[in-house]
C-alpha cells in the first residue's frame, strides 16, 4: 500500500470521527400539515394506535397495554421495537407522547390539530436523542426526521379517506 493511500483512509477516517462527533445527539423538527378532514377525523386516525399494522407501511406489528396508554410498534424493515407512552391527550386538539428504543433513542412527539381552511392543520414536533454513536450514524445516514412526519401524514390521510368512504357506504 502506498503512503498516499495510508493518508486518505486517516484523514477520511479522522473526518468520519469529527461529523460524528461534532453532530448533536438531540434534533428537533417541526412540520404543519393540512388535512382536508374535520379535526374528529385526523384525531381519530393519529390516536388509533391498535390499527396503525393496517394503514402503515412501515410498521409490522403494535402491542398496546390494557390501560391503552402505552403501546410498543415493532418496524417492519429493521425489526426495532419503539415504546410509547402517552404524556398527555386533549381529544381532538394535541396528544404528546414519549418514545424510545433500548439503547438507540428516546424522544418527545407533540401533535397538535387546529381546525382551518375548510379542513385540519396539523402541527408536528418530533425530539430525539440518539444513545451512542452507532445510533447516530444510522441517524446520520438513514433516517429524516421531516420526511418520517410528512410520509406518516400521508399514510394517515390516506386512511382518513379510506374511513370516510367506508362510512358513506354503510
Amino acid at each position: 500500500m502506498s503512503l498516499v493511500f495510508v493518508a486518505v483512509v486517516i484523514v477520511m477516517a479522522g473526518l468520519a470521527i469529527a461529523v460524528v462527533l461534532l453532530v448533536p445527539a438531540t434534533t428537533s423538527t417541526t412540520v404543519e400539515i393540512h388535512f382536508d378532514a374535520p379535526v374528529q377525523a385526523v384525531w381519530r386516525v393519529y390516536t388509533d394506535f391498535e390499527s396503525q399494522p393496517n394503514w402503515r407501511s412501515d410498521i409490522d406489528q403494535v402491542e398496546v397495554t390494557d390501560d391503552k396508554t402505552a403501546w410498543t410498534e415493532t418496524l417492519k424493515s429493521s425489526g426495532i421495537v419503539v415504546r410509547f407512552r402517552i404524556l398527555e391527550r386533549t381529544p381532538s386538539s394535541r396528544l404528546v407522547l414519549q418514545t424510545g428504543a433500548d439503547g438507540k433513542f428516546e424522544g418527545r412527539f407533540v401533535a397538535e390539530f387546529r381546525e382551518q381552511r375548510g379542513g385540519t392543520t396539523g402541527v408536528f414536533t418530533e425530539e430525539t436523542t440518539v444513545l451512542g454513536v452507532a445510533p447516530k450514524v444510522m441517524r446520520i445516514l438513514f433516517f429524516n426526521q421531516r420526511k418520517f412526519i410528512e410520509e406518516f401524514a400521508t399514510e394517515a390521510k390516506a386512511e382518513i379517506k379510506r374511513r370516510e368512504s367506508s362510512e358513506v357506504r354503510q
